[in-house]
């Protein structure tokens, strides 16, 4: 791509996000959480499931170290390794095989997001603390609806990275509103399974219906996920 194809694409994506921005305005936006069907997955799945986890912590620590030295914005996502340390502390090489590189750019994305808030209470003077390192990962966001996933039915949905749909529970809270739009989702790993927290958008004149089990999430930088319902899920 010549540098005149790229800035005239940068253009169409600006220009894009605008028209998207502005639409929203006069739309309602509610977040519905899903879940994944565990007992229809088979053992593959449950490892992918499960590494996507262990290699966004990894990347995650990898980047505050980097950070030590440099500057967030210079971390490359294409990295297909990350340094650690084992369970001896012992420095180790990690092969990120499952994370797609939409998810690895979130990833980064997600810290640039945490550091803003200690930057803003700097410049009033407020004493703030650094990112920490994480024990566990617990919330991967897919930034765009058929690119990092996609419904294929009411039951059925796709991930990057899977071969096949992943079977889920759930989407009849919002399958028939007619008109809605599917923003990004977060994909969760919870105590009692994995999750989808889906963003949809819906024109004011065609308002989403109310369920008992629609949720909000909220994410912080001191507890990464709190829902809607009051359940807080710290993963420091």
């Amino acid at each position: 791509m010549t540098e005149e194809e790229r800035l005239e694409k940068n253009t169409k994506i600006r220009e894009k996000g605008k028209l998207t921005r502005e639409k929203r305005k006069s739309q309602i936006c509610r977040v519905y959480r899903v879940k994944i069907d565990s007992s229809h997955l088979n053992e593959a799945q449950k490892t992918h499931l499960n590494m996507l986890f262990v290699e966004a912590k990894w990347l995650y620590n990898n980047a505050l170290t980097f950070m030590n030295d440099h500057d967030i914005n210079d971390y490359d996502t294409a990295t297909h390794t990350v340094n650690g340390l084992d369970k001896d502390k012992q420095p180790v090489t990690h092969e990120l095989e499952y994370l797609g590189s939409q998810m690895k750019q979130s990833v980064i994305q997600g810290i640039k997001h945490s550091l803003k808030g200690p930057a803003s209470l700097k410049k009033h003077n407020h004493t703030v603390g650094s990112l920490r390192y994480k024990s566990e990962y617990i919330s991967i966001n897919l930034q765009q609806h058929y690119v990092t996933y996609r419904f294929y039915d009411q039951w059925h949905i796709g991930i990057q990275g899977f071969s096949k749909p992943l079977k889920i529970k759930g989407a009849n809270q919002f399958w028939n509103i007619p008109g809605i739009e599917f923003a990004n989702a977060k994909l969760l790993n919870l105590p009692d399974g994995y999750y989808l927290a889906v963003t949809t958008y819906c024109d004011k004149g065609g308002e989403h219906k109310k369920y008992k089990s629609e949720i909000g999430i909220d994410m912080g930088i001191k507890t990464t996920i709190t829902t809607s319902d009051g359940q807080k899920y710290n993963t420091d």
